[in-house]
Order: C-alpha cells, then structure tokens, then sequence
C-alpha cells in the first residue's frame, strides 16, 4: 500500500482552514517546494508566522497534522480562540498501535 502524502497545493489549502477564524496568508517557495504561512488576527496583525514548512513536514499526513495543531496551540496559549478544527480524512491513512 502507497503511503499517502499531499502536494504543495494541498497542505497549503489545509494550512488556510486551519487557523480560522483568523486569515491564514501561506506562500510557496518553488526552489525547494515548501512553504510559508503567516496568520493575521481581525485586526491584520501578524500573530502568528513559520516561515518554512519543508515537503517533509507537509507531505506526511501525520507530520504536516502535527506541525498545524501545535501552531494552534502556541495561539490558544496567546488567548486567540480558533474555531475547531480536524485533519481532512486520508482514505489510505493507516495507524498502528504499537
């Protein structure tokens, strides 16, 4: 079984909608096909900025997961209040419980 992974595109899409509802701003970086993201509150203020998501971090489903509950985190611990959020359902994504 073909381990599941996402393009450039797509872990940009899921990057958007993770951090609402604040404004999510990510840039691609096409010399190494990683990422940017900046996140603005309701004021247009940074609150929020990685300035590189590399294709391991965002091609893995669990990684990629990982590195985007944490930013959430680091913002709820700053008082900002995110509307839920989950990873997009992967059909091929499987867990082992060791």
């Amino acid at each position: 079984m073909a381990t599941p992974s996402f393009t450039l595109d797509e872990a940009m899409s899921i990057a958007s909608q993770a951090f609402l509802p604040y404004r999510c701003v990510t840039l691609p970086h096409a010399e190494d096909a990683s990422f940017a993201m900046r996140i603005h509150d309701d004021a247009d203020r940074e609150i929020l900025s990685v300035p590189h998501v590399a294709r391991s971090q965002y091609s893995d489903p669990v990684r990629l997961a990982g590195m985007l509950e944490q930013a959430r985190l680091d913002l709820s611990k700053d008082g900002y209040s995110l509307l839920p959020w989950s990873m997009p359902f992967q059909p091929d994504l499987v867990f082992v419980n060791h």
